[in-house]
């Protein structure tokens, strides 16, 4: 009984000890999460305590641009949905509060997990609003920072002019109303910053910007403008004048470059440049300035170029004359030439007309330089101009004096063409008797009637040929041409001879040959009378199949060697 008591008091204690370690436990680990709980509480309150309504207050309250008005109502209804991000985040936090204090540990996890999210995601929307808030802020530091610079430099600007006014006199009126503009713009610039009108303030120092710019260019630029027309301008003008007036006396045409009228153009330009000064056009009086320094120096290398050309172009003259004078006597001759031999010989139509073209080319060129000299003499004509015709007739005559070249050629191969067409005349007449008197040695049995045809139609291309060779005047193109058909003709023939001239040969020894098996039995007999009847037609071609059929069956394979021995021996090399 005792033990049994001992054992509960025990069980008890180890009860109570569990529930207490558990208790422990648990107040514990609540703890934990409301320090978790408290962090993120204090994180929200630190986002949500920003001064930007603060901020926001303070620009509403001002006069602004329009672009800051919109700029601030963006703001504000960026800020309005964060403050409402800060309340549902409340709610979150009283939520999760409540989950730990049911010891729901795992979603309140959850929880914690998204409200650090959220936080941090609200921390960076603020944290950025702020920064905008900020720049706009950076902006009236940097306008007030730099008004403070240009305020200076614009004082010291005054100075300079009460100290130099009198440089200046033409320019009194405009300087004074650029200095006026300027201490406008600074009261300006002061009022937009009160009323924190950031963006008409940036427009203001833009506008004092540029005033000053112009200022400081009236400063630098007008001496420079005036010392480069004075010093530099004007004596280039001069100097290109006196360079006209002095080549002009020495012959040289320089009308053409119209001198004299574009110095007057560029002298009222230079008088103008006072008035552009005074609307402050500084690029268009640079600009000008440079065209006009380039120009004249154009101006004076042109001149240059058309005197030096002076002695080219008498120079090129003199060749020119030398070339067509040259060519003149060469067309003469060749003329003359070709009137002697005309009755004899005649070129071909198209080449003949060519011939005719080219010496009235020559007669027009001729006349063309003729016009050209003149204008040389009358000195009333650009060098550069006059020697560019003058080589495109130089280029002219050189083609021409190559076209000369090729009918000299062409009426020296008239001599040479007549010879060598008789020659090739006679070359065909003897290939001509040769066919025809190797075809009358062979005893043909019949003569083939095609082969007689062909020999009519060789002899009377051939007596055609010699008939056109004997017609005066000679007529090169058309000799070449009966040549071709003759020889076509020939040529015809040849083959046409050569083939049955080697046929019957063939047909004839293996006739022969084939009478030694005559003793044979069968059909062989027949068979041979058979071929002997065909080539007493004149069917040589079927004479050599059927004996070759024949002797090959009787020698077999051994007949080849016969055969191809009996081609050899006989030269029948077309079969």
């Amino acid at each position: 009984m005792t033990d049994f008591k001992l054992l509960i008091l025990i069980v008890m204690i180890v009860v109570l000890a569990i529930v207490l370690i558990y208790s422990v436990i648990i107040v514990s680990k609540k703890k934990q999460y409301y320090a978790k709980i408290d962090e993120l509480d204090y994180l929200k309150h630190e986002i949500s305590n920003q001064t930007v309504p603060f901020e926001l207050a303070k620009l509403r309250s001002t006069k602004k641009s329009e672009r800051i008005v919109k700029l601030v109502q963006q703001w504000e209804r960026r800020w309005g949905k964060l403050e409402s991000d800060f309340i549902t985040v409340t709610e979150q936090i009283i939520y999760t509060e409540e989950l730990v204090a049911n010891k729901s540990f795992v979603e309140a996890d959850e929880h914690l997990v998204e409200l650090k999210q959220t936080l941090e995601s609200l921390k960076e929307e603020v944290e950025q609003l702020i920064e905008e808030i900020k720049s706009l802020k950076k902006s009236e530091e940097r306008s007030r920072s730099n008004v403070i610079g240009l305020k200076e430099t614009f004082e010291q600007l005054k100075r300079r002019y009460e100290k130099e006014e009198e440089n200046y006199i033409e320019f009194k009126e405009e300087m004074k109303t650029l200095f006026k503009d300027v201490e406008v713009f600074f009261l300006k610039f002061n009022e937009c910053m009160e009323e924190c009108n950031y963006d008409l303030a940036d427009e203001t120092i833009e506008l004092i910007k540029s005033h000053i710019e112009i200022i400081v260019h009236m400063f630098e630029r007008t001496p420079m403008y005036k010392d480069t027309i004075t010093q530099e301008i004007k004596p280039l003008l001069r100097e290109v004048l006196k360079s006209y007036e002095s080549i002009m006396k020495s012959g040289v045409y320089l009308k053409h470059l119209q001198i004299e009228e574009t110095i007057a153009v560029y002298h009222e330009q230079l008088d103008e440049i006072p008035n552009w000064i005074k609307r402050f056009d500084f690029v268009k009086i640079e600009g000008m300035l440079v065209e006009i320094h380039d120009n004249a120096k154009q101006m004076i290398e042109f001149m240059k170029k058309e005197y030096e050309l002076q002695e080219v172009l008498k120079e090129t003259v003199v060749k020119t004359k030398s070339l067509m004078q040259e060519l003149q006597e060469h067309s003469q001759q060749l003329q003359e030439r070709y009137e002697n031999i005309k009755g004899n010989y005649r070129m071909p139509e198209e080449e003949e007309s060519q011939f005719v073209f080219l010496l009235n080319e020559i007669q027009i060129v001729s006349n063309e330089l003729v016009y050209l000299v003149g204008k040389v003499d009358e000195h009333q004509s650009a060098n550069s101009v006059l020697l560019r015709e003058l080589s495109s007739l130089n280029q002219q005559l050189d083609e021409i004096k190559e076209q000369l070249a090729v009918f000299d050629g062409e009426i020296e191969s008239l001599y040479a063409g007549e010879k060598e067409c008789r020659q090739r005349a006679l070359h065909l007449l003897k290939t001509f008797n040769h066919l025809k008197g190797m075809y009358h040695q062979v005893n043909f049995p019949v003569k083939n009637e095609e082969t007689e045809e062909m020999i009519k139609r060789a002899n009377f291309a051939i007596q055609l040929l010699f008939e056109t060779i004997g017609r005066l005047p000679i007529n090169i193109a058309e000799i070449d041409k009966q040549l071709a058909l003759a020889q076509e003709s020939i040529q015809e023939l040849s083959n046409r001879v050569e083939i049955e001239v080697q046929q019957s040969k063939l047909a004839e020894r293996l006739m022969v040959y084939g009478h030694r098996y005559i003793g044979r039995e069968g059909m062989y007999v027949v068979d041979l009378t058979i071929a002997e009847d065909q080539f007493r037609q004149g069917n040589y071609e079927t004479v050599i199949e059927k004996m070759r059929e024949l002797l090959k069956e009787i020698e077999g394979s051994r007949f080849d060697l016969t055969y191809d021995q009996f081609k050899q021996q006989l030269d029948c090399y077309l079969l």
